[in-house]
């Protein structure tokens, strides 16, 4: 996929220059995407990958991601919030314990491989029994869920798993959650 975006530290003359490819970091084949208007935010600097807050919510298969989808809540059945888990471990909703804050968060350019990537520390939810996780949707939350931006969805790396009160834990690829390619 193909998008232009915004880099803390790049000119906007630099990335200008480059057609990068967004690639969800992963471990596994699989669909994986950043969605349209979060490319656009971030290339606006209206999402600022290591200074905002960004989290990361896991949904069921009721959820079904459009790369069209701008916010959590689009008042629709398959949005992330008609999706969302809960159940034990996991508290859905604006601002509940279940959506994870990413940390260590960092931006780095692997000059062999011709891309930047977007790191961040492996996330955990602990002793979690809320339903099959069929993916993971990585966001900014804002005011409530209607405001609240998508960034990625990440179905890949092995989704779905089915929670049954043990800890599970999203391992991030070592290259990065979000690759941008400059080839």
């Amino acid at each position: 996929m193909n998008a232009f975006l915004y880099l803390r530290g790049w000119s906007r003359e630099a990335i200008a220059l480059l057609l990068v490819r967004l690639k969800v970091g992963r471990r596994e084949r699989g669909a994986a995407f950043v969605y349209n208007t979060a490319a656009s935010d971030m290339w606006q600097d209206i999402i600022d990958l290591l200074n905002d807050t960004i989290k990361i919510g896991l949904s069921t298969s009721t959820h079904v991601p459009n790369r069209d989808d701008d916010f959590l809540d689009i008042a629709g059945s398959t949005d992330f919030t008609a999706g969302e888990l809960t159940g034990t471990g996991y508290t859905a909703g604006f601002g509940g314990a279940g959506r994870k804050t990413l940390a260590s968060k960092t931006i780095t350019v692997d000059k062999t491989n011709d891309r930047a990537e977007f790191d961040c520390a492996d996330i955990t939810w602990t002793a979690i029994s809320a339903g099959t996780a069929a993916q993971a949707t990585v966001l900014k939350e804002i005011t409530n869920d209607a405001a609240s931006k998508t960034i990625a969805n990440i179905d890949s790396g092995g989704f779905p798993v089915v929670t049954n009160g043990g800890d599970l834990t999203i391992q991030v690829n070592v290259e990065g959650l979000i690759q941008l390619s400059t080839v």
